[in-house]
């Protein structure tokens, strides 16, 4: 089994399941280098994966760190960029982001079902990111939030186009304008989360969520697909909306730009990492 720098990998043959997991190295987000290494990951499970003595159904994303599943955009990184005005590189992140999500949104091009196990809070990005998957599984009173509004931007890497397709349009538009923070279980009432579980029994209760799957799979699997051919995603979708996002973050001014600091600040703080 391949070893990463930012993400652990485990297959467990038995039950035809893979996940993978950001590592506790640091702030829990979507940095450029784990950006760049999870690029080089999709490439090796569709190749691993296609290997017939390698069986595979489902797809599980989780995370280390205690608390969080995922902080989102690297905040500190868009505040750079911004300031210097670098829009290549502040593309060629979104870009980035976009293949990430399109490649949990298909599976990886593999005939697999993916599953979102959050058992901690998931703002901005990551929220994007459990929402790629077919199903998400939260522990009892994970928050999740898209807080771009607070300085003036708005979700670019897939919560239009991921909401819409999963909720109705006034959910989705009420989830992405209010940068409120959701709880599980409100989320579950909205059709968005599948499953909530215990506290600190999720890979249990995910086992047996898949157990309970893998009995029709095929009708599961399938279902999926034609729920996706009804309302397509084309990853050019997304990557028309990220430029957008991208031209919006220019024209972010001073006072919504401090207000981004701020939240970054929390954000290291929450994750105890010294500035």
């Amino acid at each position: 089994m391949r070893q990463f720098d930012c993400i652990t990998v485990e297959y467990f043959r038995e039950e035809e399941l893979l996940i993978w997991r950001i590592k506790d190295t640091g702030m829990p987000n979507f940095c450029l280098k784990g950006l760049h290494e999870f690029r080089e990951f999709g490439i090796w499970v569709k190749q691993y994966f296609e290997h017939p003595d390698r069986p595979l159904k489902f797809i599980i994303s989780g995370s280390e760190h205690n608390g969080i599943y995922n902080m989102g955009g690297d905040l500190p990184f868009f505040l750079e960029c911004i300031h210097t005005k670098n829009v290549e590189k502040l593309k060629t992140y979104a870009h980035l982001c976009i293949e990430a999500i399109y490649n949990i949104y298909t599976s990886f091009g593999l005939p697999a079902i993916s599953i979102a196990l959050v058992e901690g809070n998931a703002y901005g990005g990551g929220f994007e990111c459990a929402l790629a998957h077919d199903f998400i599984i939260a522990e009892e009173g994970v928050q999740f939030c898209l807080p771009e509004n607070k300085f003036n931007l708005f979700p670019g890497m897939g919560a239009h186009s991921l909401l819409t397709r999963k909720t109705n349009v006034l959910d989705a538009d009420m989830l992405i304008r209010s940068s409120r923070i959701y709880k599980s279980r409100y989320l579950q009432s909205l059709g968005l989360v599948e499953k909530i579980v215990e506290r600190e029994k999720g890979w249990l209760e995910l086992i047996g969520f898949v157990h309970t799957i893998k009995e029709q799979f095929n009708f599961e699997y399938h279902h999926i697909q034609c729920k996706k051919m009804i309302n397509p995603l084309s990853k050019q979708e997304l990557l028309d909306i990220t430029n957008l996002w991208v031209k919006a973050c220019l024209q972010i001014e001073a006072f919504d730009l401090r207000k981004m600091e701020i939240l970054a600040q929390a954000q290291l703080r929450r994750t105890k990492i010294e500035v």
